[in-house]
């Protein structure tokens, strides 16, 4: 597989915070990659240096090749909410937003989310529960034909079944051309879907490693692997 994902020596302060000095890391295309830390680790910075909105940042990231700017918002998706769009809006309404703003959105492919979603084109955003609004956030994301997905703590706050229909959808409808960045505190449900995981710590990527070599060498799951690199 090739690398799609490639940050080198990247320093990033937001006001007067350091938040990175020499960040590095890489990621192939093809992966699932789970990227975890302790709560103001960094990781939704990450989330945002990737796609393009986070600026003002030294040393280098690149997607496919591309400095991280304009070209790369073209075929990278980033979960975020639907702020942007009145409470009374149609789901429908804001599809066809989607469709005319993002070359890549696939609307065929939306309506298939949403109906696996169990939600209706014709409900309005603000009657949505907060599951089922994380659940059409996340249908809009990967309804684009994306290069990168990132996905932000896709399952906080949701419950169980919405949790299970999140991640069936990742596995149902995940390019295998493609790469999926998530980060979550529920590291038991993603465990069965993802290939490699990054802990985060102190600015730094401490371990990135495949998920095989973590059960088959390391002998751990996720949350053991949780508690000894950040000794809990």
């Amino acid at each position: 597989m090739k690398e799609l994902v490639k940050i080198e020596q990247l320093s990033y302060r937001k006001g007067m915070k350091q938040i990175f000095s020499t960040l590095d890391f890489s990621v192939s295309s093809g992966k699932i990659v789970a990227l975890i830390g302790e709560n103001g680790s960094g990781k939704t910075t990450i989330m945002r240096l990737l796609s393009g909105l986070a600026l003002n940042w030294k040393g280098q990231i690149l997607i496919d090749g591309c400095v991280v700017g304009t070209k790369t918002k073209s075929f990278v998706a980033y979960l975020e909410d639907q702020n942007n769009f009145q409470p009374n809006q149609q789901l429908e309404e804001i599809i066809s937003f989607y469709a005319c703003f993002y070359p890549d959105f696939d609307k065929r492919r939306a309506y298939e989310l949403l109906r696996f979603m169990n939600l209706s084109e014709s409900e309005k955003l603000g009657n949505l529960s907060k599951g089922n609004a994380e659940k059409f956030a996340l249908s809009m994301t990967l309804a684009r034909r994306a290069k990168l997905y990132l996905l932000d703590e896709p399952l906080s706050g949701v419950d169980l079944l919405s949790r299970e229909k999140i991640i069936q959808s990742l596995l149902q409808w995940f390019d295998e051309e493609s790469t999926i960045i998530i980060t979550t505190h529920q590291l038991r449900e993603i465990e069965n879907i993802i290939d490699e995981v990054m802990f985060l710590r102190d600015g730094q990527i401490i371990l990135h490693e495949s998920l095989e070599t973590i059960k088959e060498v390391k002998h751990k799951d996720l949350e053991d692997l949780y508690r000894e690199v950040y000794e809990i």
